[in-house]
């Protein structure tokens, strides 16, 4: 198989939680450094527009988003799972739930503090990304987001004084998921002494940041770019004939992100299942690319 290539920055939540899973997998992988904000030349050129980090490339395939690279993860390297005893319905619904609430009641809280330090730059990157808003103003947002995140840390803290995970007594999706928004806090002291209340919460946390980050080798972005110039995509044709959507493969469509980083990827539809869609783009240095994406937090729509 083709190198497994993660595109990320050092301080990305996401990427933490995709690095713990490789860590439990015992997966080789190779790491990508792309920069925080943009302009992202050596990434966007894989991805077609998407600029969210992480992004995972094997050869000329390129999966964005989280939630499409955990289905891949755990299709290449299926032992040892991330959905113990057959949790796949409570792992992914507790996924779900780190990503759209756990974590955005951190962020906030975050960056409270570091807001009068953080480079102008950044604000107006995030900003960008959600449409207009003015990502500064996040901060007004602290004090409800403080009495959610001791809740959620709360819920968190009583599930683990009954187990060494959060389902049961092996690693799951589960805990790469709440990981990694506990894992952001730590970026700023105060932040993080919200999470250090809780000592069966930071008995699991010391767990889970003892496994490090499984076999990896850093990858030039040049090199990642080379692979996808020299590779083929190895994806085939799979577009279900009772998907409600009704698309034909080989039809026109773009692939949106429905939270924030509104950039669309458009290309010729390759794949879609109940949960995947896969467009093939042509790509100019590059040649053909297939982008694929979870159907979850993304919106689909012909061109």
């Amino acid at each position: 198989m083709a190198e497994v290539i993660l595109h990320q920055y050092v301080n990305s939540p996401f990427s933490e939680k995709i690095r713990k899973i490789f860590a439990h997998k015992k997966v080789s992988w190779r790491s990508v450094e792309q920069p925080v904000i943009m302009p992202k030349p050596k990434l966007i050129p894989l991805t077609g527009g998407y600029r969210r980090i992480p992004v995972l490339q094997i050869g000329a395939d390129v999966w964005c988003d989280s939630g499409i690279i955990i289905r891949k993860i755990e299709e290449l390297f299926p032992a040892p799972t991330v959905y113990p005893a057959g949790q796949e319905a409570a792992a992914d619904i507790m996924n779900q739930w780190a990503d759209r609430r756990l974590f955005w009641s951190t962020t906030p809280v975050i960056f409270e503090k570091l807001a009068a330090v953080v480079p102008k730059e950044f604000i107006e990157d995030r900003s960008k990304m959600m449409r207009g808003a003015n990502f500064a103003e996040i901060t007004l947002m602290a004090p409800d987001a403080r009495n959610q995140l001791r809740a959620f840390l709360d819920i968190l803290d009583r599930q683990l004084a009954r187990s060494t995970f959060l389902l049961g007594n092996s690693f799951s999706l589960g805990d790469a998921a709440c990981f990694h928004p506990v894992w952001f806090l730590r970026a700023e002291p105060t932040a993080f002494s919200h999470a250090q209340k809780f000592s069966n919460l930071m008995r699991w946390f010391e767990r889970i940041d003892a496994m490090g980050y499984g076999d990896v080798k850093a990858m030039e972005p040049d090199e990642a770019l080379k692979i996808a110039r020299d590779s083929s995509p190895a994806t085939p044709v799979n577009v279900e004939a009772a998907d409600p959507d009704t698309l034909k493969a080989g039809a026109m469509v773009s692939v949106t992100p429905d939270d924030y980083g509104f950039d669309p990827v458009t290309g010729r539809l390759v794949v879609n299942t109940t949960h995947e869609v896969a467009v093939e783009r042509e790509e100019p240095g590059l040649g053909k690319i297939v982008n694929h994406f979870p159907k979850i937090g993304f919106r689909i729509a012909s061109v």
